[in-house]
């Protein structure tokens, strides 16, 4: 993808209060950051940590009637908390609410899911998202829809969506931590958004699997398809305060990877020995999984690409990962305040994004 300019987001979790979620999204479009402004919906789980977990879409609303013209992304929900037909009717708002600038993604959440009880290997990913995804679609577009899946059903009259000024048409991103759903996202998906803790070791396998999966659907993966990744971010002229930010939240990752998600490639893929889990293993197996944070040194973090540090070191460490093939870097701005998180924002708005070069070969 040499030559391609990435385009450079922020993303929040649903735990922030809805007044710092508009001032941040305010602040992205001011800064210029024309990736947009994203939420990811956070569950129960993050209670863990002292966070209070809000429903995505209504967060989401929030952010955009803060903003006028920037994306307005949901990076990601998840198709096991509520039925397609749901799915679309929150989308269709949020689609109005924005005028048109929502971008919907969708992936497995696991965090908020292994309680729910459903039987996976009937409700496998790969085919949830399938029959989530074109559900989606065929209620998006207003014509009149009748769904038989294996999953799920409907019959759906027609309404004249696009006699209402309204799309017919919304982009679906698919959210992959593993292989097959990052086929997926190249079979059917519109984007590929990438977890937490994605590294560029990470990026290329991910842009490796989603093209074989253009390739299964008989067309190719173009340069500018958007491979998206949620990027621990937080800049400042005070360097040693920016790497403190990000340390807890690192710690925090890769608890989720090892207890949750169970996928070990996004832990090998940075380049660090397997080795170097071992304390986190040893924290869960103990119950002190929430107090891993002096786990996390500096190299852990840059092996990982944090986007953590002073300017300088947040173009250097960015640059790495729009060299690797993401091309829709969403910084997740965790500062220790509100006051910092804006401070983030405009720092990779003004002095980072403009000095970052478009993808080398």
């Amino acid at each position: 993808m040499s030559g391609n300019k990435a385009k450079v987001g922020v993303i929040f979790k649903s735990y922030e209060p809805m007044s710092s979620i508009q001032k941040y999204a305010r602040q992205t479009e001011e800064s210029g950051l024309d990736g947009g402004f994203w939420i990811a919906e956070a569950y129960h789980w993050f209670r863990k940590y002292g966070h209070e977990a809000r429903g995505c879409f209504a967060t989401l609303a929030a952010a955009t009637l803060a903003t006028k013209k920037i994306p307005i992304g949901l990076g990601i929900t998840s198709p096991y908390m509520r039925h397609p037909t749901t799915q679309a009717a929150e989308c269709v708002a949020i689609d109005e609410l924005s005028g048109g600038r929502f971008i919907m993604g969708l992936g497995a959440g696991k965090v908020g899911t292994e309680y729910l009880g459903l039987d996976m290997k009937k409700f496998n990913p790969v085919r949830t998202h399938t029959e989530s995804v074109d559900m989606i679609r065929g209620i998006v577009s207003g014509k009149k829809f009748t769904y038989e899946g294996e999953l799920y059903r409907c019959d759906m009259p027609a309404v004249d969506r696009a006699g209402r000024g309204l799309r017919t048409q919304i982009p679906v991103y698919i959210g992959a931590t593993g292989p097959l759903m990052q086929k997926l996202a190249g079979k059917i998906g519109d984007g590929l958004l990438l977890p937490g803790l994605t590294s560029p070791g990470f990026t290329r396998y991910a842009r490796e699997h989603c093209a074989e999966g253009f390739k299964a659907a008989g067309r190719a993966m173009p340069a500018d398809f958007p491979v998206g990744g949620v990027i621990l971010a937080a800049c400042s002229r005070d360097s040693a305060k920016a790497k403190d930010a990000t340390r807890s939240y690192t710690g925090t990752y890769v608890i989720n990877k090892l207890r949750n998600i169970k996928n070990d490639v996004i832990l090998s893929t940075s380049g660090l020995p397997d080795s170097t889990w071992e304390p986190f293993r040893k924290a869960i197996a103990a119950g002190t999984e929430d107090k891993v944070t002096h786990l996390v040194n500096d190299d852990m973090m840059r092996a990982f690409t944090c986007i953590s540090g002073n300017p300088d070191e947040c173009l250097e460490l960015l640059q790495q990962l729009v060299d690797a093939g993401m091309n829709l870097p969403l910084m997740e701005v965790v500062g220790a305040n509100e006051a910092d998180n804006l401070e983030s924002i405009r720092l990779i708005g003004e002095q980072v994004v403009p000095r970052l070069k478009p993808a080398r070969a």
